[in-house]
């Protein structure tokens, strides 16, 4: 057993992209009034993150070996046998993601586009309702995932966080993918920076708006007040 490289140069980007964008949306989701103007941060950031995860499913369609998604060891008696002995023995060692972290990611790329989706201000307050129930849900899985990291490192003496920067794990040569792919890490990096430049550049913080940049769709960066009144207007007409 050696350091293998496992975590080419896109998936750090985007792994460490993605993590910081989700971690400063739920700070901000969660510890600022939605009236304040800072709230708006915490929408733009959701909207990188989903950026990000568009970029993530090219990824795991075309990308190296442990970044495509058919490399996900994600089969119900793999997740299940591997969460029974996390917890009664040591755990065995995988190359890319454990089942763990896989299944953690994976309810993470379904819970951004359901945060975003019902978080643009349409729908009405059950949909507001719903998006604080994903929001909460989100980040149970978020803190499920690091105490699962923790109990790993302390279990597997291996340094998960500094693998996600290094790229390398502890693993047998065989299992070590060719190529860092530097290139398109550069690609990914150049592209993602404009666009999230641009998505800020489009932002109008006086009307609470965004621009998305690329597709020309302007979205609301709160509650639509627009349908507020209309609400307002008919239940004046119903008295």
């Amino acid at each position: 057993m050696s350091k293998i490289l496992v975590w080419d140069i896109p998936n750090r980007i985007f792994h460490w992209a993605f993590a910081g964008s989700l971690t400063a949306a739920i700070a901000i989701g969660f510890l600022v009034d939605d009236e304040q103007p800072l709230f708006q941060l915490h929408m733009l950031l959701g909207i990188v993150a989903l950026f990000l995860l568009v970029v993530r499913l090219v990824m795991g369609a075309v990308g190296s070996r442990y970044s495509r998604f058919s490399s996900y060891p994600v089969h119900p008696r793999e997740v299940v046998g591997y969460m029974i002995s996390a917890v009664v023995s040591k755990t065995k060692l995988y190359a890319g993601n454990n089942p763990g972290s896989a299944m953690a990611a994976l309810l993470m790329f379904v819970l951004v586009p359901a945060l975003f989706i019902s978080g643009i201000g349409y729908g009405g307050e059950a949909v507001e309702e719903l998006h604080e129930i994903l929001a909460w849900t989100l980040l149970a899985v978020v803190l499920l995932h690091l105490a699962g990291l923790a109990w790993h490192m302390i279990r597997h003496r291996e340094n998960i966080p500094l693998a996600m920067v290094t790229g390398r794990k502890t693993g047998q040569r065989e299992d070590a993918i060719s190529s860092a792919h530097p290139f398109w890490g550069g690609v990914i990096l150049l592209v993602s920076a404009l666009w999230i430049a641009a998505l800020f550049a489009g932002h109008n913080a006086s009307t609470a708006t965004v621009r998305l940049p690329g597709i020309g769709v302007t979205l609301p960066l709160g509650e639509n007040e627009s349908e507020g009144k209309e609400q307002g207007r008919s239940q004046d007409d119903d008295d």
